[in-house]
């Protein structure tokens, strides 16, 4: 059956009763590849606006909006292009494999998600992010050596967050985040195909498939491998 798509902002417009004003919607990708960057996407929105419901643009979700990973690979473009149009205040950053071996992917999914926040300054702050999941990877405390990698996003304020399981199929932000990292993400890992053509990165996308491993296992790792993992 069909996963229903998301076109109500629920959660977004409690958010508001609670005293909200900028919420920012935030997911991950990528963080159980064995190459490649992990990415994170975040989608900023006014949610008085939306508690006010006088603009549709505004309150209409694009169509079939839903976790990137229930959106048919033949759709997943154009819907991150409609989710760009419809909330033009979004970004996706990334932390690659070599900062993932020298800091953990806990921390580098921490620098991913504060790179995206800093792209997201020019258009003010936010009062809380939905984050997809359980965890709370982007508030985590940073050691004297992660402040070392992570150079400039060391001062990047991150705002109260909240963690919500299974969010990137129930709210519009935290989907619309999922589907635009997601796109982004998949577009890297086919260029990085282009470089490297022998593990397979255009269709498993740095993800351990049979014919990874076997890559792996005949040629080795390149530099685009998380090499502190278990290859």
């Amino acid at each position: 059956m069909p996963v229903p798509a998301i076109t109500e902002h629920t959660v977004e417009i409690a958010c508001h009763r609670e005293g909200a004003r900028f919420v920012i919607g935030m997911d991950e990708v990528g963080r159980g590849a064995l190459a490649g960057p992990v990415g994170v996407g975040a989608v900023r929105v006014d949610v008085e606006a939306l508690a006010a419901g006088v603009d549709d643009d505004v309150c209409r979700t694009p169509e079939g909006l839903r976790d990137s990973k229930q959106v048919p690979v033949s759709r997943r473009t154009a819907l991150a292009e409609a989710v760009g149009a419809w909330r033009p205040e979004h970004a996706v950053a990334y932390a690659s494999a070599e900062e993932i071996d020298a800091v953990g992917i806990t921390l580098a999914l921490c620098l991913a998600g504060r790179r995206a926040l800093a792209a997201l300054t020019p258009f003010g702050p936010a009062d809380l992010v939905l984050l997809d999941g359980s965890h709370d990877w982007l508030s985590t405390p940073l050691t004297l050596d992660a402040a070392l990698v992570f150079g400039d996003a060391v001062d990047v304020e991150v705002p109260r967050v909240r963690t919500i399981v299974k969010g990137d199929g129930s709210v519009a932000t935290i989907a619309a985040a999922s589907v635009l990292a997601k796109v982004d993400r998949d577009a890297r890992m086919r260029s990085l195909h282009r470089e490297v053509p022998s593990y397979g990165w255009e269709s498993n996308m740095g993800y351990g498939s049979a014919a990874h491993r076997e890559a792996i296992a005949s040629l080795g790792v390149t530099h685009h491998h998380r090499r502190s993992w278990a290859l």
